[in-house]
């Protein structure tokens, strides 16, 4: 079987399959996607794949590989179907002696130290800390209001006004994009945890990240890879788009 992405709508796995989707690797069959609800995650067949039962999953047959942590797998599709470097960074310049003088004309074919440290620190930031943590707190809030932590939640919205949301602001600046004038993987990655953020209301202080998160809608591969449905007159304004989907206890 050809690579296989397991994969449930509106979770941390959406992100990867627009990556793949703006890659043209879903288009052209290098990478199948199986499309799951949050019950199919807890079958026996699914938990020989990914005993932690939870979305994404990676396999790819030919080469022995059966992978789920997200980062992992965004990791290893980026360095397999993106030998272009469309979506994320060169390999380093190396400055050894032997290779001194010839590299110098071509340096522009590989990345600086800091880009491609940049770029690994948000792409771990964002799926270590900032989704998690955005997740956790949307799903809180979709509980009955008497269920409710009001101490979790009014800490928890601090925090992103206060630490959270500054820091991706920063490193966002006054760019189009999070590495720059051209959009990468990082655009697409964080584009999931600001979605919960912006329906809780948390990107009015924002406003370079709510104009992100638009760019991002309004790409078709969007629709694609957070819905079972493309939008019927095939607009793609961002305001249909923030529904959620949310495990079952």
């Amino acid at each position: 079987m050809s690579p296989t992405l397991y994969h449930v709508p509106k979770t941390i796995s959406s992100p990867i399959v627009q990556i793949l989707h703006e890659l043209n690797a879903i288009q052209t069959n290098q990478v199948i996607i199986k499309t799951l609800s949050f019950a199919d995650l807890k079958t026996p067949e699914y938990l020989k794949i990914n005993p932690m039962g939870t979305s994404p999953a990676f396999t790819d047959d030919e080469h022995d590989i059966v992978i789920w942590e997200s980062g992992a797998i965004l990791s290893y599709v980026l360095h397999v179907f993106d030998t272009e470097y469309k979506l994320h960074p060169r390999p380093l310049l190396s400055f050894d002696s032997s290779t001194a003088s010839s590299s110098s004309s071509s340096s522009s074919s590989y990345s600086s130290h800091k880009e491609l440290a940049t770029f690994l620190h948000l792409q771990q930031y964002i799926i270590a800390t900032v989704y998690p943590f955005l997740a956790s707190l949307l799903i809180h809030t979709l509980k009955p209001k008497s269920e409710q932590d009001s101490t979790y939640v009014s800490s928890s919205k601090t925090k992103f006004n206060t630490v959270i949301g500054p820091i991706l602001s920063n490193y966002l600046g006054n760019s189009s994009y999070f590495m720059g004038e051209t959009i990468s993987t990082i655009d697409y990655l964080v584009a999931k945890p600001l979605g919960n953020a912006h329906t809780l209301g948390l990107l009015e202080n924002f406003p370079t990240l709510d104009a992100l998160l638009c760019k991002i809608r309004d790409r078709p591969s969007y629709d694609i890879a957070y819905s079972q449905n493309v939008v019927k007159d095939g607009t793609t304004s961002c305001e249909c788009r923030s529904l959620i989907l949310v495990p079952g206890e």
